[in-house]
């Protein structure tokens, strides 16, 4: 989810993302009967590690920078994405589909579901209550685990590398995989569907990186590379396999180990089709930040044709419009957001001046 140029995107992760979240779309739609990945909730594992890859990556290229601008820095990059969401899934679940027509009804669903839009609403820890927009927990969740992460490295950054981290990774996934529900109520929500799950990727992806960065540094021969680039795309097949056949968290943190391969190869610079797909790396790059208002806007939608076709033959009849409008609604927050950011970047100097004396700029990118 970071923003870089075009010429230094990595094509593989940004196709990667806009792949996935159309799994995680097609998850929903199939929800019901399971017909088609029956765990395609998956996919929301590559965008964790790849948005952990970057914000350690980050971390390593700016150490200096203060927590409380870092922090303040994920927030502005994170709002207004969530916030447009929400003002769309609360006109379609709340108005529409509900019937919350009423100002006191209104004013008291909004008392309700704003939470949701200022990344606070889920924590894992949601005593069995989904939220009004189900796909934003990730966007909560990684808000939460990145504040974590930048106290704990701006703590004591030894600490937390050489013992919290990998104790993370041991105590949590043998916790995870002994446990013998896998329930989101209290704590197992926490460990199966919230934080705790969005923390252990992010931890994964710390080790993501750092063997990006080993294999960058090995001059490969091309029958090496080649080796890898195979191996990446076995680890992709092996995901998919998994997500259209089975649903257990055993095979779900399979598919961790797999996509913590493919995204390392990725990351390294060896993959050969990030090689033969550079000319499209500004087609990938779009793709890549279109795929998060894919995977924001397409659940209200979805929903909708749940209520306007509650018979499931004709429901599946009308597949094609709903993607359509999936497509159209996603296409219009991303015009919309990055219009408004652009304008913002462009004239924040000119706007601070109207309210404050003697402002120095001050940007957030």
């Amino acid at each position: 989810m970071e923003s870089t140029n075009a010429d230094q995107r990595n094509v593989m992760i940004d196709l990667g993302k806009f792949v996935y979240s159309l799994v995680i779309v097609f998850y929903h739609i199939y929800r019901s009967t399971g017909a088609h990945f029956v765990s395609g909730r998956y996919g929301v594992e590559f965008f964790l590690l790849a948005a952990g890859l970057f914000f350690f990556q980050s971390l390593e290229k700016h150490p200096d920078t203060p927590p409380s601008k870092r922090i303040l820095k994920r927030f502005a990059r994170f709002f207004p994405w969530s916030f447009s969401a929400y003002l769309f899934t609360f006109l379609v679940m709340r108005v529409v589909i509900n019937g919350t027509t009423s100002f006191p009804q209104i004013a008291e669903k909004l008392s309700e579901d704003i939470w949701e839009a200022l990344l606070v609403k889920m924590s894992g820890l949601n005593n069995g209550h989904g939220l009004l927009n189900s796909p934003s927990w990730t966007l909560s969740s990684m808000f939460l685990v990145e504040i974590l992460l930048v106290g704990c490295c701006s703590t004591n950054r030894k600490v937390f590398v050489n013992i919290l981290l990998p104790l993370s990774l041991i105590v949590g996934f043998g916790y995870w995989r002994m446990v013998k529900t896998a329930a989101v109520e209290d704590w197992l929500g926490f460990t199966t569907f919230g934080t705790f799950r969005t923390w252990m990727v992010y931890c994964c992806a710390f080790y993501c990186l750092k063997l990006s960065q080993y294999l960058r540094k090995i001059d490969l021969t091309r029958l090496a590379e080649a080796l890898l680039t195979i191996l990446e795309a076995l680890c992709h097949i092996f995901a998919f396999v998994v997500m259209t056949h089975w649903d257990t968290r055993y095979f779900q943190m399979c598919t961790i180990l797999a996509l913590f391969v493919a995204v390392s190869i990725e990351a390294s610079g060896h993959s050969l089709w990030n090689v033969l797909l550079r000319p499209f790396s500004r087609a990938a790059s779009w793709l890549s930040s279109f795929s998060l208002s894919i995977f924001l806007m397409h659940r209200p939608v979805t929903r909708y044709f749940e209520m306007l076709y509650p018979e499931t033959d004709v429901y599946y009849a009308h597949l094609l419009p709903m993607l359509a409008v999936i497509f159209v609604c996603s296409l219009a927050q991303y015009l919309l957001v990055t219009g408004l950011i652009r304008l913002w970047r462009k004239n924040s100097d000119k706007i601070k001046t109207l309210f404050v004396r003697n402002q120095t700029p001050n940007r957030i990118p």
